[in-house]
């Protein structure tokens, strides 16, 4: 991929954002958001571009996962199944009309892919709860991709999920840390001190290997300059670090120009390119 030299923290929201690698030009306005001018329309993006290369042996998937086919390896990031269940157990009544969808889409993806493990990279659950429906989801999950190994990331959501997944009979499921799959580290990405983010990157082998992470969620605000705007889901990349976005349907994502990254891998970095999932293809911004 190419890298320019220029990029932004999300700590300087008034840096602008310019690119001319394109003949549609994209800009980011005063608030933020990217601009696209000329004729771009969603039409015009390649019927290619659900799957986009990025680096060696890297693919972004406008289906919210990244492809590593020399691994054949799936990652999905921040599930957070339960998610409507732990509001509710909270006491937050949030609508359980609409059907959560995550594991079938993990399913036909699995089927689609065929690979040889499934990474969920944390947050696999909004929270360990002992409610039926979080359970069911569990026991599916496990048996439904029983076909592929099920590498389970720690995220700091995942709290006590190795206690509930023994309740369910996953007694032999256990979390990780994180994952090495050389040259590259998965890890959910939540540190949040900057001495140990920066030894986590060190451990990378220079100019190969990427961190991959989620945690973040993040998102992108684009628009016409008249009228049309809209806030979408995408993969933020940058020197050595790649942020997925989240697998649940419930994460309306954060803006990334909007407030400071959670994590301390991402307050460190100078993103460069933004991979934004629009009408469920891959659109490349630089930033």
């Amino acid at each position: 991929m190419d890298q320019k030299p220029r990029g932004y923290r999300r700590q300087d929201p008034d840096r602008t954002r310019h690119s001319q690698s394109n003949a549609n030009e994209q800009r980011a306005s005063p608030d933020g958001a990217v601009t696209l001018d000329g004729d771009w329309n969603v039409a015009m993006m390649s019927p290619g571009c659900i799957l986009h290369p990025f680096g060696p042996g890297l693919h972004l998937d406008a289906r919210h996962v990244l492809w590593l086919p020399a691994h054949r390896t799936l990652v999905a990031a921040d599930l957070h199944l339960g998610y409507v269940w732990a509001h509710r157990y909270a006491g937050q009544l949030l609508p359980i009309s609409a059907p959560d969808d995550t594991i079938d889409r993990l399913a036909a993806l699995v089927a689609e892919y065929r690979p040889v493990q499934l990474v969920l990279l944390g947050d696999i659950v909004h929270r360990a709860i002992p409610v039926p429906a979080l359970r069911q989801q569990l026991e599916s999950l496990s048996s439904r991709l029983a076909s592929v190994t099920i590498r389970w990331i720690a995220g700091n959501h995942d709290r006590q999920l190795e206690s509930l997944l023994r309740e369910c009979g996953l007694s032999g499921i256990r979390l990780e840390p994180e994952l090495m799959l050389a040259p590259h580290l998965l890890t959910h990405g939540d540190e949040r001190e900057s001495a140990a983010a920066a030894r986590t990157l060190d451990r990378l082998q220079p100019g190969a290997g990427w961190l991959i992470m989620g945690h973040e969620h993040p998102a992108i605000h684009l628009h016409d300059r008249i009228t049309t705007s809209v806030k979408c889901p995408c993969f933020l990349a940058g020197p050595r670090i790649l942020i997925l976005p989240a697998f649940s349907r419930w994460s309306a994502g954060s803006n990334i120009r909007g407030s400071l990254f959670l994590s301390a891998f991402a307050r460190e970095a100078l993103f460069t390119h933004a991979y934004a999932i629009l009408a469920g293809r891959i659109l490349p911004i630089s930033l």
